[in-house]
């Protein structure tokens, strides 16, 4: 039996659940906005109705899809999500496995250490351990990183297969946030190269002034490039001369971790 297009677009129709697509297309909206959005917000740019919209942040907050900031009055999204988007990767224990090496590598450089996945053409945060200085740097769980001037975001470009990078270098729209931001891809693919030889990945203030990051890759059974650990702080505390010694203690805790979760390490 031979359905033609008009007519499979009528059952699609005919089975489809209205609500259940608006909520997906909040969540949809809310990963563009990771310090949230007002219910009003959400009113304006979905062209929804408010009880809709209402309903909608009520049942997914309930759900544990959604918080809510009680001072702004703006929603976003939880970690309950990321631990569905990372049984989709086939890694939804990385954190658990990641943790304790995270939390002992904090005690040995005392900056803030840092666990994130790449989905789409963003690096998502997982999961942080707070440095042991007075001033540390705090991040929320689901902030996104961009992939050029990011030191996980280089990192995992280096890293992807040919094809997965070759998909993900098309999506980049470069900002030049400051003198030492990378704005075109012959100097990314460049910085990609030598990111392989050397086995991690540096911004060096190319986004935020005066703030240094250094990140390691967390590999899979298969081989492939899971995670990426990494650390940030102030270029007075982390500074160039300290990058070597730095990005090796880095590197051992992602060995660690990558065999925690099953690759083989040298």
């Amino acid at each position: 039996m031979i359905i033609d297009k008009t007519e499979e677009d009528q059952q699609v129709a005919k089975y489809s659940i209205p609500m259940l697509e608006k909520g997906f297309e909040l969540l949809e909206l809310l990963v563009d906005y990771p310090m949230g959005l007002s219910m009003q917000e959400l009113v304006n740019k979905l062209a929804q109705p408010k009880t809709s919209i209402y309903r909608l942040l009520n049942s997914l907050s309930a759900m544990g899809y959604l918080t809510k900031n009680s001072e702004t009055q703006r929603y976003f999204l939880s970690k309950k999500l990321l631990r569905i988007g990372l049984a989709a990767l086939g890694e939804s224990n990385i954190v658990e496995q990641s943790l304790p090496p995270m939390r002992a590598l904090r005690d040995t450089i005392k900056e803030s250490i840092m666990l994130g996945v790449f989905m789409e053409n963003r690096i998502v945060l997982l999961e942080q351990v707070l440095g042991s200085y007075n001033f540390t740097f705090l991040l929320r769980a689901g902030t996104s990183f961009n992939l050029y001037s990011s030191a996980p975001g280089k990192l995992f470009l280096a890293y992807l297969s040919d094809k997965e990078r070759e998909a993900a270098l098309k999506t980049i729209e470069y900002v030049k946030y400051n003198k030492n931001t990378i704005i075109t891809e012959e100097s990314l693919r460049k910085e990609l190269d030598k990111i392989r030889k050397v086995g991690y990945a540096l911004d060096l203030a190319e986004e935020m002034d005066g703030v240094h990051c250094i990140a390691a890759p967390i590999f899979n059974q298969f081989g492939e490039i899971a995670a990426s650990i990494w650390t940030s702080g102030p270029s007075g505390r982390l500074p160039k001369s300290m990058f070597p010694e730095v990005a090796a203690v880095i590197i051992k805790t992602a060995k660690q971790i990558s065999a925690n979760l099953g690759a083989s390490v040298s």
